[in-house]
């Protein structure tokens, strides 16, 4: 299998999985949020030193709408893998030069 085929494939994989996620989710609160309102309730509502651009997979006013999440996810993932590749491609022009 070549390298373009695994990464469509890993591509694939990811944006069914951004598809899928918003129907799929819990709407109760899970893992490190859980923990933090269990250790102090006020926590919840603690200011934020930064506002996300996309709290909960979604924007403002359009939280009840699935596609804004999926949406949402994709984009997150298209920065993340941009972000992962630019990181890579530097070091690794570092390292061949």
């Amino acid at each position: 299998m070549e390298t373009k085929q695994v990464y469509i494939a890993i591509f694939a994989v990811a944006l069914i999985i951004c598809i899928l996620s918003p129907f799929l989710a819990s709407s109760a609160p899970d893992g490190l949020e859980a923990s933090a309102n269990h250790i102090d309730p006020a926590l919840n509502d603690a200011a934020q030193v930064i506002s996300p651009i996309m709290p909960d997979y979604t924007f403002e006013g359009m939280e009840d709408n699935p596609l804004v999440g999926v949406g949402c996810l994709i984009v997150g993932a298209l920065i993340s893998v941009g972000l992962a590749y630019g990181v890579f491609y530097l070091v690794s022009n570092k390292n061949g030069n």
